[in-house]
């Protein structure tokens, strides 16, 4: 849309180092996060959640998961120390937590 980090930054009062991360895809997006940004370049937000997922289905997700961690040289020791990291800052780790057990 042509606006920099630091207008965006302005517009949604999130901090340009958070959105860059965003941009880049380094972090995973809140909702609240996603409902703010949509909002502030004038889109509407409009999702389809899945409700049901087999266990079949979980689990292949979950190895997928694994494997682009040890694609990237992160060991499950690693995630989790990247989880308390998470956790002590106040952040949501429900859905990781439950990926990783």
């Amino acid at each position: 849309m042509g606006l920099t980090l630091a207008q965006l930054s302005d517009l949604t009062g999130i901090a340009q180092p958070n959105l860059s991360r965003l941009e880049l895809g380094k972090v995973d997006a809140r909702l609240s996060t996603i409902e703010v940004v949509a909002g502030a370049l004038g889109l509407e937000l409009s999702l389809s959640l899945r409700t049901n997922s087999s266990l079949d289905a979980v689990q292949a997700r979950m190895q997928q998961g694994s494997e682009r961690l040890g694609a990237r040289g992160i060991t499950n020791r690693e995630a989790a120390k990247r989880l308390e990291w998470k956790r002590r800052r106040g952040i949501d780790t429900s859905t990781e937590e439950n990926l990783l057990t």
